[in-house]
């Protein structure tokens, strides 16, 4: 006979799935404990109850070497609440006594993939959150953001894909699908704030959409999930504000799909919003560069850029750059000698100004530069060539050899420290963000990154700008990460350090884990967690952690 009354509501039900559990009866037991949850889905204490008789209930399912059922309950009761230590532990002891390794990450990670392929997403998360304990990379962290979306979890798909970008990762292809996913997650609610009628929350997630399919094509240029996805965010954008930004972000995201006419059309339309801006100026030598080196350019389209670029040079003939894409644009038209006087007048100047210049100087047959200048429109030295419109002028005359220059100009910050001065932080990212996209790899553009959105109060963008600074390789970018790393996690360390005074050591590794993925390059949290595992008595758990924090200590 069952002493609690018949239940109408969430607390009843779970109070009669307690009871149920005091006689043993744990699958009834469980039945309630989540129709209660279904009823209440955001008490913490009735994800707790229903985690713990599922932990009970694989118990008694593995007494009896039922290992698969068991290990069904232990799955169940990481999902209510993945912070059970001990369903964790007697799940490993099961896959071991079923013949697998529990320490094998690839052999979980399968599982994991073989139950996401069947729509069991459950274990599929639960098996995806193993893994990312155990490899904490970028790829482990996106395979469970893409089992929440496909979940309908949009919300833990989001956190889960930001967590990941931040990691380290091995593949740059699996990395451009995560930025991808990202960027499409925005987009969806993008369009959701659309809907509702919030104009500045649909251009804003539209914005964010738009950096993380750049940062997809940056890693994978020939992306075309990435490079479609740029497109769609930018008409919209367009659609709603015909600003300069967003016609020059449209330009953008036509010209890396190929379509340079409308790329050209939509660079217009930015002149006519602010003809002199220096962000439209870089973003057309990015559109010169692309056109030059698409051997799918049209041949007229490739004619005006030539006509363009002929009249930079008359302005300046020591731009690299500009040389650069001339000597491509003439390689593509056939004209070799006077392409590969244009590469050596580039390379005189900097030879790194793009990775395809010393390739062309060595496709054309390399050996010594020619003697003499060289004219731009190809005939020589001192001969006449038809400006634009058809009116003759002197042609400009590209130089076999100039002064060295530094590989990156040190007065390229400039612009956006003159931003930074006046206190237009907007305007300074937006600065950075166009030597950024011009190199990928400018670890000193990204640390100044990193200086604006800590200065904007965005810490976890400034987090992932100093990141990026630090793996390539700035000094300085350590110092400044850890600092906005430890201001994030200041919240998250107070509770942890709250529960560790109330002896309550699964709340506190709770929190000291969420710590460590939001700082994973400082010492603190990892020490804090080990010290909670040793009083947990997972030592196998801790001594993992132990070895993850020798190496922050080494690096």
């Amino acid at each position: 006979m069952l002493s609690t009354p018949n239940p109408t509501n969430p607390l009843e039900h779970n109070n009669r799935a307690v009871e149920l559990g005091s006689k043993g009866l744990w699958a009834d037991a469980i039945r309630e404990h989540e129709i209660a949850l279904e009823g209440d889905p955001y008490n913490e204490q009735f994800k707790i109850n229903l985690s713990g008789a599922c932990l009970r209930y694989g118990d008694m399912l593995a007494s009896r070497k039922k290992y698969y059922e068991a290990m069904v309950q232990y799955r169940k009761a990481l999902f209510a609440d993945p912070a059970n230590a001990v369903a964790d532990k007697n799940l490993d002891e099961c896959l071991k006594a079923s013949g697998k390794n529990p320490d094998d990450a690839e052999g979980r990670r399968k599982i994991a993939e073989a139950a996401e392929v069947e729509g069991r997403f459950r274990t599929a998360q639960v098996e995806y959150r193993k893994v990312c304990r155990m490899t904490d990379d970028g790829s482990a962290h996106a395979d469970l953001a893409r089992s929440l979306y496909k979940d309908g979890q949009d919300v833990a798909a989001f956190e889960e894909l930001k967590i990941a970008v931040n990691k380290p990762w091995k593949d740059k292809i699996e990395q451009a699908k995560c930025h991808t996913m990202l960027g499409d997650l925005l987009w969806k609610y993008a369009k959701v704030a659309r809907d509702r009628g919030d104009r500045q929350a649909g251009l804003k997630r539209l914005q964010n959409a738009a950096i993380s399919y750049r940062r997809a094509v940056t890693l994978n240029p020939s992306y075309s999930d990435a490079i479609q996805g740029l497109k769609e965010v930018a008409r919209e954008a367009v659609s709603i504000s015909g600003s300069f930004d967003n016609h020059l972000m449209l330009a953008g995201a036509y010209q890396l799909s190929g379509d340079f006419e409308h790329a050209k059309m939509e660079f217009e339309e930015a002149w006519k919003k602010s003809p002199n801006s220096p962000a439209l100026a870089k973003a057309r030598r990015s559109y010169y560069v692309a056109v030059v080196i698409n051997p799918t350019t049209p041949p007229a389209v490739l004619a005006n850029v030539m006509t363009k670029l002929e009249d930079l040079l008359k302005q300046n003939n020591q731009d690299a750059e500009i040389l650069f894409c001339y000597g491509r644009g003439k390689e593509s038209q056939g004209d070799r000698e006077t392409a590969m006087r244009a590469y050596r007048a580039a390379a005189s100047i900097n030879p790194h100004i793009h990775p395809d210049l010393l390739q062309g100087i060595s496709r054309l047959g390399g050996g010594p530069a020619p003697g003499g200048p060289v004219v731009a429109g190809g005939g020589p030295a001192g001969a006449s060539a038809a400006a634009p419109g058809g009116k003759p002028g002197a042609a400009p005359v590209v130089p076999a050899a100039a002064p060295a220059a530094p590989i990156l100009d040190p007065r390229r910050f400039a612009a956006a420290e003159g931003k930074m001065a006046s206190g237009d932080s907007d305007g300074a990212q937006k600065e950075l963000n166009a030597l950024i996209d011009k190199d990928p790899k400018d670890g000193e553009a990204w640390l100044r990154m990193g200086r604006v959105n800590e200065k904007k109060g965005n810490l976890d963008e400034a987090s992932a700008s100093y990141r990026m600074s630090f793996n390539l390789g700035t000094k300085e970018a350590k110092d400044a990460m850890n600092q906005v790393d430890l201001s994030r996690i200041q919240n998250i360390k107070q509770e942890a350090e709250k529960a560790e005074a109330a002896g309550n050591w699964i709340v506190a590794a709770s929190s000291w884990k969420e710590a460590c993925t939001l700082a994973p390059h400082l010492p603190l949290p990892f020490k804090s967690l080990a010290v909670c595992l040793q009083k947990m008595g997972d030592s196998k758990e801790a001594e993992k952690v132990l070895k993850k924090l020798k190496d922050i200590e080494k690096e």
